[in-house]
């Protein structure tokens, strides 16, 4: 029979059910009635109590949203069995203590045994899970053996005097109504050597678990750890249990412990799509047991220090008033397991603020990249420059993603990639406007490192620079000048040495020496010519730039116009720079662009020097490649922290505009 696919009504129905055992559960000790063993306490009051609580708010919660799968009604099945054992065991106990030993109150101690369907309904869900059916033929034939034990320990239960002997305790002296001194109740009292068979079947279900959960990869995987790390957890503390080494209160906790390992992969892993239902049912589920505790406690205090009639009608009431506190306290932890800060962005930010502020150095975004994710409960935070490097990188990204615009001072520096939470389709409306004020505070810590980056970047390439110049100084002055001078000193030596005996030979010598003193001044202009166009000291910017756009194009074609306004005093890196950027535009003119006319401006504006080179050339109608002598351009504009573009202009023919700062940097 397929279970009904509508569970609604099942689900309500299980929850009443389930709150009357509780409530009868909680009431029975509160009004001073005996409860069996009463020096267990644990194993017949608080084990049931948490037994139905746990089980039947996960079960009802299965029911109503998945219906089609089994472990709903797995659940909810032993948590009705439970909760009809600690409605009927309490009273017939009570009335075996007064003497009343009539056939109902025999009947209803049996129902302890329905106690062992908690422990039986662990193995068929280890069984089924997560997808609702045995994987293999060998855990489909576990799983028939665990339900034909389940039934036959649960029928000797209800059939055996043992199970009366056990419950009633001092009161005992009771036979079963039914099979009492049969060969029935002997058999029925042999049946119960199966418990800890289906006990140990069970355990080997749980060893399936952890068997498909290392052979598994990927979600299914993930699903399957909580249930595997439950597993592991129970086969620890078996032999402890069997041996009698824990407290009889661990019993409950493995109820707790089993309900939320099924949880788990629910919340994180979205399994069976129920969620949100979840964290609902979170909530409602801390606040009932939050009152359940709180109206026990409160009635025992009220009934020591007034009188039952007092004290549990008062305890109620105080209860019902703490109702709406506790939900909403529950709400916030419960949102904060799944969501982090969302719910409170202003603390949020805080947070991350001060974190950015405190982390020194390179390390602040990948503190807060990592920050980002714990607060907000997300598998995978980046932040990226514009061309998708990775600056800092948290988690393993994993779809579905989104990014943010990182930007400062209205250009966008890079982004703040983030993967929405396991099992989500992606970002709401508050996850967005949060990740959104989240980028607005990195985009000047991006651009701060950016900077700090192209700075360390610029002072290598200026030490490269340097370090290369003084080797290309040291192999000309070696190479070039040094050679010549010893030929100087050799001819004047020879010179010498016939000046009296031989005068011709001795003149020869000299005219050489004076040769390669010529040759020895021109290497040497040539190294200082290296080092600073002369022609800048000699005739200063302008001047410069105008004899040279004469040598360069004898014949007036094209024309070259040099246009520069009065001049301050130029740094002299900031007027090399320009005279150099300059030239090579022109250079480029007159060799690629087949102008009639080019045009040279040069002036400044507030606190830069501002150079424009155009021609009147064919437009190429496409970007200039960047070849040897733009990228030299560009360099030297970037090595004093301004601007240098290059390529056609809008009105046809080609400019090059170039920037310098004027004001020293430290």
């Amino acid at each position: 029979m397929q279970p009904p696919r509508d569970g609604s009504r099942w689900a309500a129905a299980i929850l009443v059910a389930v709150l009357l055992g509780v409530a009868f559960l909680i009431f029975w000790p509160v009004a001073g009635r005996p409860l069996p063993n009463p020096d267990h306490v644990p194993a017949v009051w608080l084990e049931p109590l948490v037994t139905m609580v746990a089980y039947g708010v996960a079960g009802a919660l299965l029911v109503d949203r998945r219906p089609d799968l089994p472990f709903g009604w797995l659940l909810s099945g032993a948590a009705l069995l439970v909760a009809v054992q600690a409605v009927l065991v309490p009273p017939a106990f009570a009335a075996v203590v007064d003497g009343g030993n009539g056939s109902a109150a025999r009947w209803a101690l049996t129902t302890t045994a329905f106690g062992f369907a908690p422990i039986a309904a662990q193995g068929l869900i280890n069984i089924r899970f997560p997808g609702g059916r045995p994987a293999t033929r060998w855990e489909g034939l576990l799983e028939k053996t665990i339900i034909a034990g389940t039934v036959l320990v649960i029928l000797g239960g209800l059939l055996s005097g043992s199970t009366l002997r056990d419950v009633a305790g001092d009161a005992g002296g009771l036979t079963h109504p039914l099979t009492g001194g049969t060969a029935i109740g002997a058999v029925a009292d042999a049946l119960q050597v199966l418990a800890p068979v289906v006990v140990l079947l069970g355990l080997v279900a749980g060893i399936g678990v952890v068997v498909r959960c290392v052979r598994a990869s990927g979600t299914l995987r993930q699903q399957l750890k909580w249930r595997a790390a439950g597993v592991v957890v129970a086969l620890l503390l078996f032999p402890l249990a069997v041996t009698g080494r824990l407290p009889a209160v661990t019993n409950s906790v493995d109820a707790v412990v089993f309900v939320l390992t099924l949880v788990m992969p629910v919340m994180r892993y979205r399994l069976w799509a129920i969620d949100t239902v979840v964290r609902r049912s979170l909530v409602y589920g801390a606040t009932a047991v939050a009152m359940i505790l709180a109206f026990a406690g409160l009635s025992a205090l009220a009934v020591m220090a007034v009188s039952r009639q007092v004290g549990v009608p008062v305890a109620a009431a105080l209860v019902a008033v703490s109702f709406v506190p506790l939900r909403d306290r529950a709400q916030r932890l419960v949102d904060r397991l799944f969501y982090g800060g969302r719910q409170d962005p202003h603390r949020t930010l805080r947070d991350l603020g001060r974190r950015l502020n405190t982390v020194p150095g390179g390390d602040a975004l990948a503190s807060f990249g990592h920050a980002t994710a714990t607060a907000l409960r997300l598998p995978h935070v980046a932040i990226q420059r514009t061309d998708g490097t990775a600056i800092a990188t948290f988690g393993a990204a994993v779809e579905p993603m989104r990014r943010w615009p990182l930007t400062y001072d209205g250009q966008v520096e890079g982004y703040l990639v983030a993967s929405a939470r396991r099992g989500e389709d992606g970002f709401d409306v508050r996850d967005d406007a949060l990740l959104a004020d989240i980028a607005g505070q990195l985009g000047l810590a991006l651009h701060t490192r950016i900077l700090t980056g192209e700075l360390l970047a610029s002072r290598q390439h200026i030490v490269a620079a340097r370090e290369e110049e003084r080797r290309r100084l040291r192999r000309e002055l070696h190479d070039g000048l040094g050679p010549v001078l010893t030929a100087i000193g050799l001819n004047l030596d020879a010179a010498h040495a016939r000046l009296s005996t031989d005068t011709d030979s001795a003149g020869r010598h000299i005219r050489d020496a004076r040769q390669a003193t010529t040759q020895a001044l021109r290497d040497l202009r040539k190294v200082v010519h290296g080092l600073r166009p002369p022609v800048l000291d000699d005739l200063g910017l302008a001047g410069a730039l105008r004899s040279q756009a004469t040598r360069l194009a004898p014949d007036a074609r094209p024309r070259i116009d040099v246009d520069i306004a009065d001049l301050p005093h130029l740094p002299a890196a900031v007027e090399v720079a320009a005279y150099r950027t300059a030239i090579e535009a022109i250079t480029n003119v007159v060799r690629h662009s087949g102008a009639d006319h080019c045009r040279v401006h040069l002036h400044v504006a507030g606190n830069q020097l501002l150079l424009r080179v155009t021609d009147d050339g064919a437009p190429t109608g496409r970007p200039w490649p960047p070849g040897v002598g733009i990228t030299a351009m560009r360099e030297r504009a970037a090595e004093l922290g301004g601007t240098c573009h290059a390529g056609p202009a809008a009105a046809g023919g080609g400019a090059v505009t170039a920037s310098f700062p004027l004001q020293e940097t430290p």
